[in-house]
């Protein structure tokens, strides 16, 4: 009777035992479930991976179709296809270009986006380097300061600029290679020339301007107010000169310049 009674006593106490355990998983389960993400989570740092990565194969997309866009706007235009050069990037990096000009010796192609015009690209070309060279010369004619040491001012990587002040305006100017660089303004909207130079000169040092045989220049012109900008950038390469016309800001530009092929 005793053993009965000890048998079935060992029989209940394993039969808690088994019970108390089963009770205890459920709690690790629910920790594990509070140290995992959930399906939805892991949903969305997927779609933010595949958004980052694809960013980039957007921008490199647009790029080639601006690229075929400019081949086949060359094919359009009179002047030889030799002498022919567009931009290729921009700021919104869709554009719709439209031909203004289309002469033997002279194009012009404005680019718009949303109706908005982004700016204007043409080529031009002169009877000799001569003439091209003397067109760029009279066009920089003035827009040159210094050097001299007052006004003189560190725009690093071993460039200096300088300022001067005059009649109601300020101007500011530097030289990279055979570049000029020129800024102007109203004296009374207090402009930092100095650090709009140093942002561009940073700029440039990671982006290739055109190289011009002789001549080129940045012309960067701010009117009353100071709240919007006409950048006018010229170079001559033999006979011909390029000229890119914005009113978008200096360093749009300057990506559309670099862009020129």
């Amino acid at each position: 009777m005793k053993s009965r009674v000890f048998f079935i006593t060992g029989v209940l106490a394993t039969f808690i035992t088994a019970c108390s355990g089963d009770e205890e998983q459920p709690t690790e389960t629910s920790k594990d479930t509070e140290s995992s993400p959930s399906a939805e989570e892991s949903s969305n740092a997927e779609n933010t991976d595949l958004k980052d990565e694809n960013e980039p194969q957007k921008s490199d997309s647009n790029t080639k179709e601006n690229e075929e866009k400019s081949s086949s706007y060359e094919n359009e235009l009179t002047m030889a296809e030799s002498n022919v050069k567009l931009p290729t990037a921009f700021p919104e990096r869709e554009v719709s270009p439209s031909i203004e000009t289309n002469k033997e010796k002279e194009y012009k192609v404005s680019y718009n986006a949303e109706s908005e015009k982004v700016g204007s690209f043409s080529g031009k070309q002169y009877a000799s380097s001569e003439d091209a060279i003397q067109a760029i010369e009279e066009f920089s004619d003035g827009k040159k300061v210094g050097p001299f040491e007052e006004g003189a001012v560190n725009l690093g990587h071993g460039i200096t600029g300088y300022g001067e002040g005059a009649t109601g305006h300020q101007y500011f100017s530097w030289e990279e290679g055979n570049w000029l660089l020129s800024i102007s303004s109203l004296t009374q909207d207090e402009m930092d020339h100095a650090g709009i130079a140093k942002k561009i000169v940073e700029y440039l040092e990671t982006h290739m301007l055109p190289a011009p045989e002789k001549k080129g220049i940045v012309y960067i012109d701010y009117p009353q107010g100071g709240n919007e900008v006409s950048v006018d950038v010229r170079w001559q390469e033999d006979n011909m000169i390029y000229r890119l016309q914005t009113t978008r800001v200096p360093l749009d530009a300057l990506e559309m310049t670099a862009s020129v092929s």
